[in-house]
C-alpha cells in the first residue's frame, strides 16, 4: 500500500502532492503503513482515506478504487452504524465501537459482517482536528461461529426431552426460528415409513400463505416444490437454487434480501434404509457458502438426527411397555380366571377325600395310602392356586384387606410353632422369640399368616442344619419381624431379583427343586399392603476347595435373613379398611398345607405315618392347625386327622 500511495497522483485531490503533505499527516500515514493491524487514515475536509495492507483485505472488491476515496462514500452502506461515531471523532471526541453488526457490499453481494473499531482525532500543526486514525478488527468469523454454536446448543436443549418424532421436528423449528440470519427459513417434513407422502411438521421464516401450500408433498410428484425424492434416493444433502421462483412470497425477516438457495438434507437414523424426515433450510444471501457454513448445516442435520433417534427409541420403548402392560393385564386376568377354575374342582375333590380319611370306615392300607397322596398333593395344588389368586387380585387392585388390632406377638408365635414338628424331624432347631409388644398392631390376619408361613417354608426348604429363628420386636414406631436361617443362602448376583415374581434361583441347593417362584413376591406385596417394608440379606462364608486340586478360596452365600417392618397405628392404612375391635391371636387354619408340604420334603418322614402327637406353641396353647396320629388296638387302623377346615368340636367327636 505504501508503493501504491507513492505511485498515485494526489495533486488532483484535496491532499495535494505528497511533497506538500503536513508532517502530522506524513507521520500518521507512516505509522499506519507499518502496522499489522488493519488501519485507515481519514484526512482533510474531503475525508480522503489511506490504508495499509491489512485494511485492504477489509475493503475487498472496493480496492483499489477505495484508496484515496471519500470515506463516507466508500462505506455508505455502513454509514447508519458508523456515521455517528465518525462525526463525533471529527468534533474532537474519540469513539470506540465493539462487534458492530454491519452489512457491507465488498464481494459482489451484501455481506453480513462484524467489526470492532475506533475513531481517534489527529491534530494537525495548527492544533485542530485534521483527520481520524481508524484501526479496525474484523470479528465476522468469531461471531458467526459463536452464533451457530448457540443455535446447535439451543436445538439440542429444546429437543432433548421430545417424546415423538413430530415433537422433535416441531421443537427443532421453534429453536431455529431465532437464527434467521443463518437460516432464513426452515421446513421439517416427516416421511411415512413405507410411503411416498411427506408431511410438514415444523416451519419458520415463511409467510402463512406460503406454508399452507407446502404442508404436504408427494416424493414422486414432479410438481413438488422441493427435490425430496432426490434427497431420499441419494441419502445426502442436495443444494438447491432458484428458491425465489419456488417460494416467491417468502418472508425476509432480518435478511435484507430474499434467499435464492437452500439445502435439502435427509434425516437418516442409524441402520435405517430410508430417511425418517427431511430438513429444508434456506441459505443466507448475505453469507458466503464456505466450508464453515456447510459444516453448520451438517451439524444441524446431525443434531436433528440424534433427537429423532432418541424420540424413536422412546416411542419404541413406549410401544413395548404398552405391549408388556397389555400382556401383563392379560396374564393377570388369565391367572385370576384359571385360579378360580382350578379352585372349584379342587375344593370339590378335597372335600370327599377329607371325609373318607377322617371317617370311621375301615380302609385297606393301600387305599388309605393312595388317598393320603391325593389329599397331600391336592392341598399343595390348592396352596399354589390360592397364591396365584392372591397375587392376581393384588395386581388388579381388587384386594380389600381388613386391618384389625392384633396381639401380633402371640399370633406370630402360634404361626411359627406349626413348623416345630417339621424342624424336629429334620434335625433343625426352631427358635421363636416373640415377647409381648405392649400394644396391638393393625394387620390383616390372613395376610400376616401368609407372610409368616411363606418365610418359614422358604427357610425350611433351604436349611439342612442349624436353626431357624423367628423374632419380633419393636423398632421405633414399627413392629419388626426377623426370620433368620442358617441355610445355603442366596448368591449375591441373585439378591436384586429375589422378590421378582416367578423368578427362581437356578441350581440352588434345597430340599426340593419344586416351586413357582411366587412366594417371596407375594410376601412383598402383602407387606406393602400393610404400609411396611421387607429386606433380605445373606451372610457370606469362605469355603476352601480341595487342597489337592487347588488352594483357591471361593465365597458362597450362607444363611439368609428376612426383615419385615410394619408401622404401628392405623394412620398409614385406608380408613375404610380398619376395624376397631381387638382380635385374639388365633391362626385361621392355613398352616397345614405349608407344614405337610415341608414334611413331604424330608427323605425319611411321611406326614401320614407320625407316631407322636405334636403340640407346639410359644404360650403352651393348642395350635390352630393340628397334626395328630391316634394309636388304637392292633386290629384297628391308624386314623390321621390333618384337617384345618374342621372345627375342634368335630375333631374331638371323631377322636
Amino acid at each position: 500500500m505504501g508503493d501504491l500511495i507513492r505511485s498515485m497522483d494526489w495533486s488532483e485531490s484535496s491532499l495535494g502532492p505528497v511533497a506538500g503533505w503536513p508532517q502530522s499527516l506524513r507521520t500518521t500515514v507512516s505509522i499506519c503503513l507499518t502496522s499489522d493491524l488493519p488501519t485507515c487514515v481519514i484526512w482533510g475536509p474531503d475525508l480522503v482515506q489511506l490504508y495499509n495492507d491489512a485494511y485492504r483485505v477489509i475493503c475487498g472488491n472496493k480496492h483499489p478504487r477505495s484508496m484515496g476515496q471519500n470515506f463516507s462514500e466508500c462505506w455508505r452502506e455502513a454509514w447508519p452504524v458508523i456515521g455517528e461515531a465518525h462525526d463525533s471523532a471529527l468534533a474532537g471526541d474519540k469513539a470506540f465501537l465493539e462487534t458492530q453488526h454491519i452489512f457491507l457490499e465488498r464481494h459482489g453481494f451484501l455481506e453480513e459482517c462484524f467489526f470492532t473499531f475506533s475513531f481517534s482525532p489527529i491534530r494537525n500543526e495548527s492544533g485542530r482536528v485534521g483527520g481520524l486514525f481508524h484501526p479496525v478488527i474484523e470479528m465476522t468469523t468469531k461471531m458467526l461461529s459463536d452464533r451457530r454454536t448457540r443455535a446447535l446448543r439451543d436445538l439440542a436443549a429444546q429437543t432433548s426431552k421430545a417424546k415423538s418424532v413430530d415433537e422433535v421436528l416441531a421443537l427443532s423449528a421453534h429453536a431455529l426460528a431465532e437464527y434467521q440470519l443463518d437460516l432464513p427459513f426452515v421446513l421439517l417434513y416427516a416421511l411415512e415409513p413405507h410411503g411416498d407422502q411427506a408431511r410438514l411438521v415444523g416451519a419458520t421464516g415463511l409467510g402463512e400463505d406460503t406454508v399452507v401450500g407446502l404442508r404436504a408433498a408427494c416424493l414422486r410428484d414432479a410438481r413438488t416444490v422441493w427435490p425430496l425424492e432426490e434427497a431420499v434416493r441419494s441419502r445426502s444433502a442436495v443444494e438447491l437454487g432458484d428458491v425465489r421462483q419456488r417460494i416467491a412470497q417468502a418472508c425476509m425477516g432480518l435478511i435484507p434480501e430474499l434467499p435464492d438457495a437452500a439445502m435439502v438434507v435427509p434425516i437418516i437414523l442409524p441402520g435405517a434404509d430410508r430417511p425418517a424426515a427431511i430438513f429444508v433450510a434456506g441459505i443466507s444471501p448475505c453469507l458466503p457458502m464456505n466450508e464453515a457454513y456447510r459444516s453448520f448445516y451438517d451439524l444441524l442435520a446431525s443434531g436433528v438426527t440424534t433427537a429423532v433417534a432418541n424420540a424413536s427409541a422412546y416411542e419404541d420403548e413406549r410401544r413395548r411397555a404398552r405391549a408388556l402392560a397389555d400382556l401383563d393385564r392379560a396374564k393377570t386376568a388369565f391367572f385370576s380366571s384359571i385360579s378360580h377354575e382350578f379352585r372349584t374342582p379342587l375344593t370339590l375333590m378335597l372335600g370327599p377325600v377329607e371325609d373318607v380319611l377322617a371317617g370311621p370306615e375301615e380302609l385297606a392300607p393301600l387305599h388309605r395310602e393312595q388317598l393320603e397322596v391325593v389329599y397331600r398333593n391336592g392341598l399343595r395344588l390348592q396352596r399354589l392356586v390360592n397364591s396365584l389368586l392372591d397375587f392376581s387380585r393384588i395386581e388388579a387392585g381388587r384386594v380389600r384387606a381388613a386391618y384389625e388390632p392384633t396381639d401380633l406377638a402371640e399370633f406370630t408365635a402360634d404361626l411359627a410353632s406349626n413348623f416345630r414338628s417339621a424342624c424336629q424331624k429334620a434335625g433343625l432347631r426352631l427358635r421363636v422369640d416373640c415377647p409381648p409388644l405392649g400394644e396391638p398392631v393393625f394387620v390383616d390376619r390372613p395376610m400376616w399368616e401368609k407372610i409368616v408361613l411363606n418365610l418359614l417354608s422358604n427357610a425350611f426348604k433351604f436349611t439342612f442344619e442349624g436353626e431357624i429363628a423367628v423374632t419380633l420386636r419393636l423398632a421405633g414406631r414399627a413392629a419388626e419381624l426377623v426370620v433368620r436361617d442358617s441355610g445355603t443362602g442366596i448368591p449375591a448376583a441373585e439378591m436384586p431379583r429375589l422378590f421378582e415374581r416367578f423368578h427362581r434361583v437356578e441350581n440352588a441347593r434345597g430340599r426340593t427343586h419344586e416351586g413357582s417362584g411366587i412366594g417371596l413376591a407375594l410376601v412383598q406385596e402383602l407387606v406393602k399392603l400393610h404400609g411396611g417394608t421387607i429386606t433380605a440379606a445373606s451372610e457370606a462364608e469362605r469355603e476352601t476347595e480341595s487342597e489337592a486340586v487347588s488352594e483357591a478360596v471361593s465365597e458362597a452365600a450362607r444363611g439368609t435373613t428376612f426383615r419385615i417392618s410394619i408401622p404401628l397405628g392405623a394412620e398409614h392404612l385406608p380408613p375404610e379398611q380398619v376395624g376397631d375391635g381387638r382380635i385374639a391371636a388365633q391362626p385361621t387354619g392355613g398352616a397345614s398345607p405349608f407344614v405337610q408340604e415341608a414334611l413331604r420334603w424330608l427323605p425319611d418322614a411321611e406326614p401320614s405315618r407320625d407316631t407322636d402327637t405334636e403340640y407346639s406353641s410359644a404360650h403352651g396353647e393348642l395350635p390352630g392347625s393340628v397334626f395328630a396320629t391316634q394309636r388304637t388296638d392292633a386290629d384297628l387302623p391308624r386314623v390321621l386327622v390333618a384337617d384345618d377346615n374342621l372345627d375342634m368340636r368335630r375333631y374331638i367327636e371323631r377322636l
